[in-house]
């Protein structure tokens, strides 16, 4: 029942196109209904009349309801891709949200491929069966009952002996349901770690080969994809079981009718009409419950990826309506007693720190790895709070903000090394402010030491691989400098900014970047010394 209210609730503004679906699919129902009728009276009445009037018009009745039937099954199936698609995207949509929006280091880590294949296998599972399986487990019952209905009206004990099977076939079903399961979840499980080997195979395509750990990893790949293997065909011997446990049924069903109908016939109890329409009746009434069995392992799967889906949802989150605080003049942060320890850690990472960063100052931060620099900085992005102590920006009127995420965009942050993301360079530029204008990007491009762009051939518009191939990692930190700078936060959060960079561009780079910037609160991590020099003050966090 659990499921069937998650999947209410995410069917939220596709109810309506579901109602029209089903009206769709009903109406099939009904015209199949007609034609079993009108073929009973083609055969019993309008042929034995041998009136042409009567065989024409029954004729032209049956074109036109196979043509009906034709005309609604084309529609019915472009509404199933269309709405399943639209379903697929909006929890697509809301569930990518959320995880953007999810408190990243003070929980439990995701690994991107794991999410990868829940938001693509697990989410299409889950839209097949809002926008396909429910409407026609819909159709399929009130086909059932038609049919029945139908065939009782022209023979009780056919009907009654057919419908019996279906209590057999509701108990066999929840006991396949519960093992089936369990089965499920581990091929989803295991799909997904293949993902993830996959995905940073491909990240770290480099290293591997340095590393000559290439054949290695392939046949890691191997045994998890043969242990996926494993379990599918596990699994589908298990449903091939089944199966052929309901086709006996079915099939001896419908041999049953056909006999049936053939003693009756020769006892002259029926007509060859009524004999007709048995057949097909039988068909009518077998086919749904067959069907609604068959989507039993569907539901199934969808259950287990509901669960997967649910634990994604489950991760906190932010308040998805986040409003910015922006505070006016020159801006600083003050840092009181401070003290920080991550979940899976053991220690505290950050103890009772303490700074006022006053406006328009400049700070190097320096320590050794692991002492809480970017510790630091993730705080006062709000993207981690302290365990005690307080934050707060202010102003040079005196007003101040406590540090939130409301808080985050005063703040303009450049995190260390290479963080392009595929496309082109105004897309990465665009990411931190997508109205900005080409000149706007020129500036800051420049600012960035990054004028090398403009001698693109394509310019900002050149293409960017996947974390910036394509580039040097010097160039692709200038970009990702560039695109923190179109920020408009008055506190700039500088980390290792120029590790990558050789002196003279360094020079040029932080020349630029003070005189374009000498308002502004200037916080930097950095390990070198020409680089603390140019500072007002240097923090040694860790000492």
């Amino acid at each position: 029942m659990k499921y069937l209210l998650w999947l209410w609730r995410n069917m939220a503004g596709m109810r309506g196109k579901m109602s029209l679906r089903i009206a769709v699919g009903i109406g099939q129902v009904a015209l199949a209904l007609t034609m079993v009728w009108l073929c009973r009276y083609f055969i019993d009445t309008a042929i034995h009349t041998v009136s042409t009037t009567d065989i024409v018009t029954t004729i032209v009745e049956l074109v036109l309801v196979v043509s009906m039937n034709i005309a609604l099954r084309q529609w019915y199936y472009y509404m199933t891709i269309r709405d399943t698609t639209a379903q697929a995207n909006s929890i697509r949509l809301r569930i990518f949200g959320h995880l953007l929006r999810r408190r990243i280091y003070d929980d439990t880590p995701l690994h991107s491929g794991d999410i990868t294949s829940r938001l693509e296998t697990d989410v299409s599972a889950i839209s097949e069966s809002v926008g396909e399986i429910i409407p026609q487990m819909v159709v399929s019952t009130v086909r059932l009952m038609g049919a029945f209905l139908l065939l009782y009206s022209m023979d009780m004990q056919l009907a009654l002996m057919l419908l019996l099977s279906t209590p057999v076939m509701v108990v066999m079903g929840k006991a396949f349901a519960r093992t089936l399961r369990g089965m499920t979840h581990d091929v989803r499980e295991q799909d997904s770690r293949i993902q993830m080997l996959v995905q940073e195979g491909m990240e770290h395509n480099a290293m591997l080969r340095a590393l000559e750990s290439g054949e290695w990893i392939i046949g890691q790949l191997n045994g998890m994809q043969n242990g996926l293997l494993s379990k599918i065909r596990r699994r589908t011997r298990f449903t091939l079981v089944v199966r052929t446990l309901m086709a006996v049924c079915f099939n001896y069903g419908y041999l049953l009718a056909f006999v049936w109908g053939g003693l009756q016939l020769q006892a002259g109890v029926i007509t060859f009409g009524v004999m007709t329409s048995f057949l097909q009746l039988v068909s009518q009434v077998q086919h749904p419950i067959l069907d609604l069995m068959n989507m039993i392992p569907k539901l199934i799967h969808t259950s287990a990826s509901i669960d997967r889906v649910e634990e994604l949802e489950q991760k906190a989150a932010e308040d998805v309506h986040i409003t910015g605080k922006r505070m006016e003049g020159s801006l600083g942060i003050r840092i009181d007693n401070a003290s920080f320890q991550y979940i899976s850690g053991d220690h505290d990472i950050l103890r009772n720190f303490s700074h006022d960063f006053r406006p328009g100052s400049r700070t190097a931060l320096m320590g050794q790895t692991g002492a809480g620099k970017t510790t630091l900085f993730r705080m006062m992005l709000s993207l981690i709070s302290p365990n005690e102590g307080q934050m707060h920006i202010y102003n040079d009127r005196g007003e101040q903000q406590e540090v939130s995420p409301e808080t985050r965009s005063n703040f303009v942050f450049v995190p260390q090394g290479n963080t392009l993301m595929s496309g082109t360079i105004r897309y990465n530029l665009q990411l931190a402010n997508p109205e900005a204008t080409d000149e706007q990007m020129r500036h800051v491009l420049h600012v960035a030491a990054a004028d090398f762009v403009f001698d693109l051939p394509n310019g900002i518009d050149t293409e960017c691989g996947e974390r910036g191939i394509g580039f040097s990692e010097g160039q692709a930190q200038r970009i990702a400098i560039a695109r923190g700078l179109l920020r408009p936060g008055s506190i700039l959060l500088l980390d290792e900014i120029s590790a990558s960079l050789d002196e003279k561009t360094e020079h040029n780079l932080f020349s630029r970047l003070f005189e374009s910037y000498s308002d502004k609160t200037i916080i930097m991590i950095t390990h070198r010394s020409t680089v603390t020099s140019l500072c007002d003050d240097t923090i040694r966090i860790g000492d």
